[in-house]
C-alpha cells in the first residue's frame, strides 16, 4: 500500500513547546502510529484522525510539561514560567514585527520617562517644606496709573505685621544679594567668583523655612551679632575645602573686597528641590552696620524693592477669612501713606509657597532661576502623553494585524480545555516582555535625550537612576504600558473558537472579531497626533521667525555692550572709554543706564499739563544716557533734536506713542512742551519714532530718554563689520588691565533680542523633537502593516500581475487604505491644530498671519512621509515574480 505523509501544519504548533530535537523525536513517534491506523483503516480519514492524534498527544505533553494540575490556575510559577518561555519563542520567530514593537515601544517609553521626569521635577519644588500649608509669601500689587507686580514688601511691612497681625506663628525677612567673593587661603584671600545665592536673614527664617539639618550652631547664637554667616556644607567645602563642619565656624568670607563675615553655622540642606536654595546666609544686623546699608531699600512705605522679600507662616486652623481680614488692616495702613495727588496706589497680597515656583508675573528672588510656566509643563506632559499613546496603538496595530497567525494556537489550547483568561495571561506575557525589552533601550535613549536637549531642562535636574522609586516607576510603567497595548490583541486572538481556528480559511475581518475598525481608528489617531505636531511645529516657528526678523526700530546686529562694576568709582570707567575710542573699529560709542531692549524695565509716573492746566498723569518708561545713545543704535527721529548736557534744564525726548497719548498726532506739536515727575520737570526736545523695546509679547508703550552721567555704567560699541573677534580681544585686554579683579562680560544686541523668546524657542525644539519622533513611530506601525497587508493580498497581487496590472495600479490597491485614513487624520488635526495655534498666540500682541498653506504643509509633509515608509515595500511587492505568489505550498 501506498505510503501516505501525514499533514505539516499541525505537528508546528509543537515549536510553542518543545525544542527541535524534541520535535524531531515527537513527529517519528506520531509518524509510526498514524501508519499503522492507515494500514488498518484506509487513508479516507487521514487527516482527520492525525488532527485527533496530534491533539490528544498535545494534551498528554502540555499537562506533563507544564506539571498543572489545575488547568485553570493562571498565576502559578510553573504556568508564568511555561509562559515566559512560549512568549521568548514566539519574539524570537517573528524578528520583523518584534523589532518594529520594541523600536516604537522605546522611542515612546524614552520620550515619556525623559518628559515625566522633567515635569515631575517642576512640580516637586518646595514640597518638602514642613506646614507648608501654612506659608505664605507677602507681595506687592500696583494698581491706577501704573498696574503690575512686585514680589517684595515695603520696609515696614515685617514690623507692622508683628505687631498687628495675631494670626501669625512666624515671619522670615528675605534680603536676596550676589556679590563677589574670597575666602582665607594659604597665601592671603583666594577669588571664588560671583556667588548669586546670598540672603541676609535673622533666625526666624529657620522657623518658617525648616528645611535645614544643623551640623554646627544654632539659628540663634549663629545669626544674633552683625557680621554671622552661616553656609551650607556644600558651599563651605568650596570655600574651604573637605573639612570638619566644626573646623569651618571660624573662618572669614569677603564679598565685595570690604564685607567681612565670619563662619558661625554650618547647616545640611535637605535632598530636596526647593525655591530657596541659598547657599550663603549672612546675619541680619550686618546690613545696618555695614556699608551695605546704603544698598537697602529706604524704609518707607511707598518704596518697594524686589530684593525684599517677606514670607509668613500662619498658625494651623487659621480661616481664609482671618488672612483676608490681615490684609485689609495693612492695606488701609498703606493708603494711609499715600499722597492725596497720587493716582496709582499699591496693596499687598499672599500666595501660597506652592504657587511661588510658577509665578511668571511676580517671579522668585532677584538673581535666582525664574520661575516655571505651567502651560509649558502642560504642554510637555501632553507630548509626553501623545507620544506614549502613539507608541501604544502601534503596538496594538501589530498585534491585532497578527491575531490570525495565532488561531492554531488558540484552537489547540482551547481543544485541550485552556479558558480563555488563560489564554489572555498567555498573550499578556508576551506583550509584557516585549514591552520590558522596549524599557531597557529606552533608557540610553532617555539619557541621551536629556543630554542632547541640556539647555531645554533646568538647572539641577538628571534622571535619577540612582533612586529606588525610579526603578518602581519604570516597572509600573512596563506592566502599565504591556497590558494596555496587549489587552485588546489578546482579547481578539483568544476569541475564536476551536472550529474556527483550526479552520484554514479563517479570514481576518471585523465579522470575526479581527477589528478591522479598530485597527482604523487607531492609524488615524497615530497621524492625527503626528499630524497635529507637524502643523504647530510649523507655526510656533513661523512666529519666531517673524519676530527675530521684524524691524525693531533700532539696530541690533554689530551692536555689543557691557556694564562696568558699580561699586568701582566713575574714573575708572573714563579711563575705559578713553581706550575703547581710540579702537579704530568702533563707530560710536555710548554710556548709559541699559540698552534699547533688555529683560527688565524701569517706569515713573509722569506728570503733563496742558494750557488748559487738565491735570493728566501716565506711567512711562524711563531711559537714560549721553547724547550719542541715538547714534549707537540708530534710533530715529521723527521731529525736533537730540538731548543735550544742561547744567539748568532738564530735557527729553519722548517715543510718538507718549505723544499721541499726550494729545499730539503732529510729532512737530509736542516740541516745547513740559512733563514732571516730582519736582523735576523735563521740556520735550525731540520725538523719538517708535521702537520695540520689549518683546512682541506686549505693545509699545510710553517711553522718554533723558541725559544722566550719575548711575550709567553701561557702554554700548557700534561695531565696523567682520571686526567683532579683533574687538573682543582688545577690548578684553584694555579690561583686564582697568579691573582685574571682576570678569568682563560682553553681550551682544540680538542675542538679547532672542532672548526675549527663550521659552518659544524651546518650545519650538520639543515639539520638533516629537514631531520627528511621532512620525517615526507612525511610520514604523505602517511599515509594519504595509508588510502584513501584502503578504495576505500576495495571490491577488500575483493574480493581478498576470492579467496586465501595472506596478502603479497594484502600488495604488495596496496603499489606497492606508493613505485614505492619513487623509481623514489630516482633516481631524486642521481644527485642532487651529485651536491650539490661536491658544498660543494669544500671548503676542504682535504676530504673524498663520496662512493656510502651513496647514496644507503639514498634511503634504505627512503624507509624503507615510508614502516614502511604504513605498519601498509596495514597488518590491508589484515588482515580484507573480509565480512566486501563485504557486502552491
Amino acid at each position: 500500500m501506498k505510503e501516505i505523509q501525514p499533514p505539516k501544519l499541525p505537528l508546528r504548533l509543537f515549536r510553542f513547546y518543545c525544542s527541535e530535537e524534541r520535535l524531531e523525536e515527537l513527529e517519528g513517534d506520531l509518524y509510526e502510529v498514524f501508519q499503522e491506523r492507515i494500514n488498518e483503516k484506509g487513508a479516507r480519514f487521514s487527516s482527520l484522525f492525525y488532527w485527533w492524534l496530534v491533539i490528544r498527544s498535545f494534551r498528554t505533553f502540555a499537562l506533563k510539561r507544564t506539571k498543572m494540575k489545575n488547568k485553570g490556575h493562571l498565576l502559578s510559577i510553573a504556568s508564568l514560567s511555561h509562559n515566559i518561555k512560549i512568549a521568548w519563542r514566539n519574539i524570537i520567530r517573528r524578528k520583523t514585527t518584534t523589532a518594529i514593537n520594541v523600536i516604537g515601544l522605546a522611542i515612546g517609553i524614552g520620550g515619556f520617562v525623559a518628559i515625566y521626569s522633567l515635569v515631575s521635577y517642576e512640580l516637586s519644588f518646595n514640597k518638602h517644606l514642613p506646614d507648608r500649608d501654612r506659608i505664605y509669601r507677602v507681595y506687592t500689587e500696583f494698581g491706577g496709573a501704573f498696574s503690575g507686580t512686585n514680589p517684595a514688601v515695603a520696609i515696614p511691612v515685617p514690623d507692622y505685621l508683628e505687631e498687628n497681625a495675631s494670626i501669625i506663628e512666624s515671619l522670615a525677612r528675605i534680603y536676596s544679594y550676589q556679590a563677589k567673593v574670597k575666602v582665607e587661603g594659604g597665601d592671603g584671600k583666594r577669588e571664588i567668583g560671583y556667588n548669586n545665592k546670598i540672603a541676609f536673614v535673622d533666625e526666624r527664617y529657620f522657623k518658617v523655612i525648616n528645611q535645614y539639618d544643623w551640623l554646627a550652631g544654632t539659628p540663634k547664637a549663629s545669626l544674633e551679632k552683625p557680621n554671622q554667616l552661616i553656609v551650607t556644607i556644600e558651599q563651605g567645602e568650596k570655600y574651604f575645602g573637605k573639612i570638619p563642619p566644626l573646623d569651618m565656624v571660624g573662618k572669614e568670607v569677603v564679598y565685595q573686597d570690604s564685607l567681612y563675615v565670619i563662619v558661625s553655622g554650618v547647616v545640611s540642606l535637605k535632598s530636596a528641590n526647593t525655591d530657596f536654595d541659598f547657599t550663603d546666609l549672612v546675619s541680619f544686623g550686618t546690613i545696618y552696620s555695614t556699608w551695605v546699608k546704603d544698598q537697602f531699600p529706604k524704609d518707607e512705605w511707598m518704596s518697594v524693592n524686589s530684593s525684599w522679600q517677606l514670607f509668613i507662616k500662619v498658625y494651623d486652623q487659621v480661616s481664609q477669612v482671618q488672612i483676608d481680614e490681615m490684609l485689609e488692616g495693612l492695606n488701609k495702613e498703606m493708603a494711609s501713606h499715600e499722597s492725596d495727588g497720587d493716582t496709582w496706589h499699591t496693596e499687598m497680597a499672599i500666595q501660597s509657597v506652592d504657587d511661588i515656583h510658577y509665578d511668571l508675573e511676580v517671579g522668585l528672588f532677584d538673581h535666582s532661576r525664574a520661575a516655571t510656566d505651567l502651560k509649558t509643563l502642560n504642554i510637555l506632559l501632553s507630548v509626553a502623553i501623545a507620544l506614549l499613546s502613539i507608541a501604544i496603538f502601534n503596538f496594538i496595530n501589530l498585534e491585532t494585524a497578527q491575531a490570525i497567525n495565532k488561531s492554531k494556537e488558540v484552537g489547540l489550547r482551547k481543544s485541550l480545555g485552556i479558558s480563555k483568561p488563560s489564554l489572555i495571561v498567555r498573550f499578556l506575557t508576551e506583550s509584557t516582555l516585549v514591552t520590558f525589552l522596549a524599557a531597557i533601550i529606552s533608557l540610553p535613549l532617555s539619557f541621551y535625550g536629556v543630554t542632547l536637549f541640556s539647555e531645554l531642562v533646568p538647572e539641577g535636574f538628571s534622571l535619577e537612576w540612582s533612586d529606588p522609586l525610579f526603578w518602581v516607576y519604570l516597572v509600573a510603567l512596563v506592566f502599565f504600558v504591556g497590558i494596555l497595548a496587549g489587552l485588546y490583541p489578546a482579547f481578539i486572538a483568544s476569541s475564536y473558537t476551536p472550529v474556527q481556528a483550526l479552520k484554514s480559511t479563517i479570514k481576518f475581518s471585523a465579522k470575526s472579531g479581527g477589528g478591522q475598525a479598530i485597527r482604523k481608528i487607531l492609524i488615524t489617531s497615530q497621524f492625527v497626533f503626528s499630524q497635529l505636531l507637524v502643523i504647530c511645529t510649523i507655526a510656533i516657528m513661523w512666529q519666531i521667525s517673524y519676530m527675530l526678523d521684524k524691524e525693531l526700530g533700532f539696530k541690533d546686529e554689530g551692536v555689543m555692550y557691557f556694564n562696568t562694576p558699580r561699586y568701582e568709582n566713575t574714573e575708572k570707567q573714563q579711563v575705559m572709554l578713553n581706550e575703547v575710542e581710540h579702537m579704530p573699529q568702533i563707530q560710536a560709542i555710548s554710556v548709559h543706564q541699559s540698552p534699547p531692549a533688555r529683560n527688565g524695565w524701569s517706569t515713573s509716573t509722569m506728570k503733563f499739563y496742558d494750557q488748559d492746566s487738565t491735570e493728566s498723569v501716565e506711567s512711562v518708561h524711563q531711559k537714560k544716557g549721553d547724547e550719542h545713545y541715538f547714534d549707537v543704535y540708530q534710533l530715529e527721529l521723527l521731529a525736533g533734536r537730540n538731548i543735550k548736557k544742561s547744567e539748568g534744564k532738564l530735557e527729553t525726548v519722548i517715543n510718538e506713542t507718549y505723544a499721541k497719548m499726550l494729545g499730539f498726532n503732529n510729532p512737530e506739536a509736542a516740541i516745547g512742551v513740559q512733563v514732571s515727575n516730582g519736582e523735576r520737570v523735563y521740556e520735550v526736545v525731540g520725538i523719538l519714532k517708535d521702537f520695540h523695546f520689549q518683546s512682541l509679547h506686549v505693545a509699545i508703550e510710553p517711553l522718554m530718554y533723558s541725559y544722566d552721567d550719575t548711575y550709567s555704567r553701561c557702554i554700548g560699541l557700534s561695531l565696523a563689520a567682520n571686526e567683532l573677534q579683533t574687538t573682543i580681544n582688545e577690548l578684553t585686554d584694555v579690561w583686564n588691565q582697568i579691573y582685574p579683579n571682576d570678569p568682563l562680560e560682553v553681550k551682544f544686541m540680538d542675542e538679547t533680542v532672542e532672548s526675549f523668546y527663550q521659552t518659544e524657542k524651546r518650545t519650538s525644539k520639543v515639539a520638533g523633537v516629537a514631531t520627528v519622533v511621532a512620525i517615526l513611530i507612525s511610520c514604523l506601525g505602517l511599515f509594519g502593516l504595509i508588510s502584513y497587508n501584502i503578504l495576505q493580498k500576495s495571490k491577488e497581487v500575483g493574480i493581478r500581475k498576470v492579467l496586465g496590472a501595472s506596478i502603479l495600479n497594484i502600488g495604488t490597491i495596496l496603499s489606497k487604505e492606508f493613505l485614505i485614513l492619513v487623509l481623514i487624520a489630516f482633516l481631524i488635526a486642521i481644527p485642532a491644530a487651529f485651536f491650539f495655534i490661536n491658544n498660543w498666540m494669544e500671548d503676542f500682541t504682535y504676530k504673524t498671519n498663520i496662512s493656510w498653506w502651513i496647514y496644507a504643509l503639514g498634511g503634504f509633509i505627512s503624507i509624503t512621509i507615510a508614502l516614502l515608509s511604504i513605498g519601498l515595500k509596495i514597488w518590491k511587492a508589484s515588482d515580484a515574480n507573480p509565480v512566486d505568489s501563485l504557486k502552491y505550498e
